[in-house]
């Protein structure tokens, strides 16, 4: 029996066919030359966990789609590349949320490894806190926080498998290590300045993002 694909699972597949030519273009290019990695003071080390399209001059960015700009194409959750005790900073705005719940503890466990001591952890997530205020505002209509609540589902990596909100997600960080878990600001620094959903509203209104750090103690 033949069974005809639904149009959204035809888009899907077809976009991954494409992610995965990518994907081995881009393999196949870095044999031959690499992007430089970004030159700073006192040769602190700053990771951009899932950085996408995102470009900051002071991160070392990773990502699972390749992209001219990305120094490590691979998977968020593992930094073997680094060393423990070796990073200064890291930043994910919008990743975990990709992994599924199970997993989170052990990811946020390996970033506490590479992380210095008195490291910063610097993390932006969907705050379900405020998409269920959106949800209300807008007359319990899913449509408008479906994509913020399960990803845009148009490539593989784009689904969301955990939710969070500031005490869950402060739980987590405690409990593998991290120490004085408090909020920050988009765009109050230059190392907190980035065009992502850290700081971007929903239609203009609403903000989505919680926004928390954590220090390796």
């Amino acid at each position: 029996m033949h069974h005809k694909l639904s149009l959204g699972a035809w888009y899907l597949k077809l976009n991954q066919s494409g992610f995965n030519l990518n994907i081995i273009g881009e393999k196949f290019k870095r044999q031959f030359i690499r992007p430089q990695l970004p030159s700073i003071h006192n040769e602190q080390i700053n990771l951009h966990l899932g950085c996408g399209k995102v470009n900051h001059p002071k991160f070392i960015n990773i990502d699972a789609r390749p992209a001219s700009h990305i120094h490590y194409v691979r998977a968020i959750d593992d930094l073997s590349p680094f060393k423990n005790n070796s990073v200064n900073l890291i930043y994910a705005c919008h990743c975990l949320e990709h992994f599924s719940y199970n997993q989170v503890p052990l990811i946020l466990k390996e970033w506490h490894r590479a992380l210095k001591i008195n490291g910063t952890l610097r993390i932006s997530v969907p705050d379900f806190d405020k998409l269920i205020k959106i949800y209300q505002d807008c007359n319990q209509n899913l449509d408008a926080i479906m994509g913020l609540l399960m990803g845009g589902q148009d490539y593989q990596f784009n689904f969301h498998k955990a939710a969070f909100n500031e005490a869950s997600l402060k739980k987590l960080l405690l409990n593998v290590g991290f120490q004085e878990v408090k909020t920050w600001q988009p765009g109050s620094t230059e190392m907190t300045t980035f065009d992502d959903w850290s700081g971007r509203l929903l239609g203009g209104k609403y903000s989505v993002s919680l926004n928390l750090e954590a220090i390796k103690s």
